[in-house]
């Protein structure tokens, strides 16, 4: 059960008082490019139909021209050679493009589409753990920073998941205890750390974890307290994080000067709950939060260029927060779910919101089918959201997940033991790690899983 000594954040104590009920794909082009037979000595073919996740696949290669190579991440081949794929990790399309003198490049393409086991794989459980972040590292291992694990006070332990060996090894330790906090890996593979709760009460207190040593350094601290916020890290190798309790500030940290720096620009109002996504033109989406006042605005665009928030037109007037936010491979933003919290209670949501980058503008998406907050979500290349646990209408906590698309919803296999405040990560071979959480009467879930 978690410590009733557990320091809980002003946010997190107003929601729990008022909580009410405590595929099958086909090539594209294989062989020759869909059925092109205008050149049909040129043909990129595959040893399989479809794979599984994990899985690696055998491409064929025949052309007539001087040169040739296949990407993504393949790189040169020669004529009849037949090379192995890295682990397939999503679906993924892989073009041929061969070069000869004189003539314009010839491009086949092979769709290889790549699907889930759907079904989970329970690990020795190394801690109990919840409230925690869980950062994928440069070299496809996660790093589990902080968080309760059922101690007198907040973790300050950072453990390193080895995907190969499926084990963990603690590595270094924070200055701190640390929950509801925020990790972020920046460009040179280092993982920024800031706001939450601290066990020191050093809220401020920002820190930099070498995933590769353990070794713990100072970030320099934050301008102000940020509990219940929001962060992303920019195009440009800043980390931005806005809002969060009763606040309406936004902060960048530098990695010229390793400090951080409050912004003389402010969102439309305190947000508390929201999200911030990173756009592909390096904009940053922010949408959603609590926020008690008047004049409410849906979500804001932050343009890292200028430093400065522009409030979007929109008629959504739900105060969504918790909700899941997930950039597609076509650039819109998907929010999915969460609840509204107000002094009649928790409303969970069921609608299902798309950003169109392009437009600034939300439209309606199919609505999930049933009403969920505090998922865990995992977008794929199809346009499809996997989401993973959290809570439903009369359920503190769920092991339900869903693969949702527009046009489609499936059941997918169900956890071993409901959770909600846990974290996701994808691994290199596309399987997702599903570590910690609370169960529905709040005690810390134990097991981590690997869903295959």
């Amino acid at each position: 059960m978690p410590s009733p000594a557990r320091p809980r954040s002003p946010f997190e104590i107003r929601r729990r008082t008022l909580l009410l009920g405590a595929a099958a794909c086909a090539t594209l082009a294989a062989c020759g490019g869909g059925g092109d037979s205008s050149t049909p000595a040129i043909q990129l073919s595959s040893d399989r139909s479809s794979y599984l996740v994990g899985e690696k696949a055998l491409l064929s290669v025949r052309f007539d021209g001087d040169s040739a190579r296949i990407e993504p991440g393949i790189g040169p081949v020669a004529n009849g050679a037949v090379v192995q794929t890295p682990a397939l990790a999503d679906s993924v399309v892989y073009r041929l493009i061969v070069e000869k003198a004189g003539e314009a490049p010839q491009v086949r393409e092979l769709l290889l589409p790549v699907a889930f086991r759907e079904r989970f794989v329970e690990l020795p459980t190394p801690f109990p753990v919840a409230y925690h972040a869980a950062v994928e590292a440069a070299d496809g291992s996660v790093i589990v920073i902080g968080g309760d694990r059922g101690g007198s006070t907040l973790s300050a332990d950072v453990d390193r998941f080895d995907p190969v060996t499926r084990s963990f090894t603690r590595i270094g330790s924070l200055a701190t205890g640390r929950s509801e906090h925020s990790a972020l890996r920046l460009a040179d593979g280092r993982i920024l750390v800031f706001g939450g709760n601290t066990g020191l009460g050093v809220d401020r207190l920002t820190e930099l974890v070498n995933p590769v040593d353990g070794t713990v350094s100072d970030a320099g601290s934050l301008a102000r307290s940020r509990g219940a916020h929001a962060a992303t890290l920019l195009a440009d190798g800043r980390a931005l994080v806005v809002g969060g309790t009763n606040d309406d500030t936004a902060e960048l940290w530098e990695p010229t000067t390793g400090s951080w720096r409050l912004l003389a620009s402010r969102m439309s109002h305190p947000r508390e709950g929201h999200s911030a996504t990173l756009l592909d033109d390096g904009r940053v989406l922010i949408a959603g939060g609590h926020f008690s006042g008047t004049d409410f605005v849906f979500a804001e665009i932050f343009d890292p260029s200028t430093e400065t928030f522009t409030p979007l037109a929109s008629n959504v007037t739900e105060r969504r927060l918790l909700h899941v936010a997930e950039r597609l491979s076509d650039g819109s933003v998907l929010l999915l779910g969460g609840e509204i919290l107000d002094g009649q209670g928790l409303t969970l949501l069921s609608s299902v919101l798309r950003f169109d980058a392009s437009t600034n503008g939300f439209s309606g998406a199919a609505a999930l089918g049933s009403a969920r907050t505090l998922a865990s979500g995992h977008a794929r290349a199809d346009g499809s959201v996997l989401l993973f646990g959290g809570q439903l209408p009369g359920e503190p906590a769920t092991g339900s997940c869903v693969a949702w698309r527009a046009d489609t919803q499936r059941a997918l296999a169900e956890m071993p033991t409901p959770r909600r405040w846990h974290t996701l990560n994808r691994l290199p071979d596309g399987r997702l790690l599903v570590l910690g959480g609370e169960d529905q009467n709040g005690g810390l879930v134990p097991a981590p899983l690997v869903y295959e």
